[in-house]
C-alpha cells in the first residue's frame, strides 16, 4: 500500500515538472507560487526524515539559522557574498532577507550532506563534497535570479566572491552538522536535488537560451 507521503512526493514532482514548463510560457503567473513551492519541498523532504531524533531537527534548524544569519550579514555588509539585495519573489522578508531563504539553505545543505555521506565516509570529504554540490546548484540559480526577481547583484551578476562565500558557509555548515544528519533519507535528498536541477535547468536552457 502506497503511503500518504509517497503521494506527497508524487505531487511535489508534478509541481516541479509543471512549474518548469509553466515558467517557460507564463512566468508572471507561476512566480508568486515560489515561496509556497519551497515550503512544500521542505514539508515533503522532512516527511522522509527521522524527525523522532531531536538532534536531526536541531541540525536542520541550525543550518537554516546559519544560512539566514549569513544572508543578513551579506545583505547588510556585502562581506559574505558580495553586494546584493533581494527582490519580492521569495516572499516575506526579515532584515532584508526572505524567510524562505533559510528554508532553502537548510534543504540544499542537508540534501547535499546526505548525498555526500552516501559517497564518502571522511568528514572532511563529506564537507567538501556537499559544499561543492550546494555551490554548483547556486551557480545555476544565479544565472536566473535577476530575471526571476529572486535577488540582484550590484554588478549585474554574481561574481567569484559569491561562490567563495557559498562554498565557505556550506562547508562550515557540513562540518558542524553532518554528524547529526547522517541518519537522514539519502534517496529523497537525491530526488530533491534532482528536482531543483530539473526546474532551473529547464528554465535556463529553454526560456533564456533559445
Amino acid at each position: 500500500m502506497i503511503k500518504w507521503r509517497t503521494y506527497a512526493l508524487y505531487f511535489l514532482i508534478l509541481v516541479y515538472v509543471s512549474g518548469s514548463i509553466g515558467f517557460v510560457y507564463n512566468p508572471s503567473f507561476f512566480l508568486p507560487f515560489t515561496p509556497f513551492t519551497l515550503l512544500l519541498t521542505c514539508f515533503v523532504f522532512l516527511c522522509y526524515q527521522p524527525l523522532k531524533k531531536k538532534t536531526f531537527i536541531f541540525a536542520f534548524a541550525g543550518i537554516a539559522l546559519v544560512g539566514f544569519v549569513s544572508e543578513v550579514i551579506g545583505v547588510k555588509t556585502g562581506l559574505v557574498f558580495g553586494n546584493y539585495y533581494y527582490g519580492h519573489a521569495l516572499g516575506i522578508k526579515l532584515l532584508g532577507v526572505p524567510l524562505t531563504i533559510s528554508i532553502n539553505w537548510a534543504l540544499l545543505a542537508t540534501a547535499s550532506i546526505l548525498v555526500s555521506t552516501y559517497i564518502f565516509k571522511n568528514k572532511w570529504m563529506i564537507a567538501f563534497s556537499s559544499a561543492m554540490i550546494a555551490t554548483s546548484i547556486d551557480f545555476l540559480i544565479e544565472q536566473l535570479a535577476p530575471r526571476l526577481d529572486f535577488w540582484y547583484f550590484s554588478g549585474g551578476m554574481a561574481g567569484l566572491h559569491n561562490y567563495i562565500g557559498w562554498f565557505f558557509v556550506s562547508f562550515v555548515a557540513a562540518l558542524l552538522f553532518q554528524h547529526d544528519l547522517k541518519s537522514g533519507d539519502k534517496k529523497i535528498s537525491l530526488i530533491i536535488l534532482g528536482l531543483q536541477l530539473l526546474f532551473f535547468g529547464v528554465i535556463y536552457f529553454i526560456n533564456f537560451k533559445i
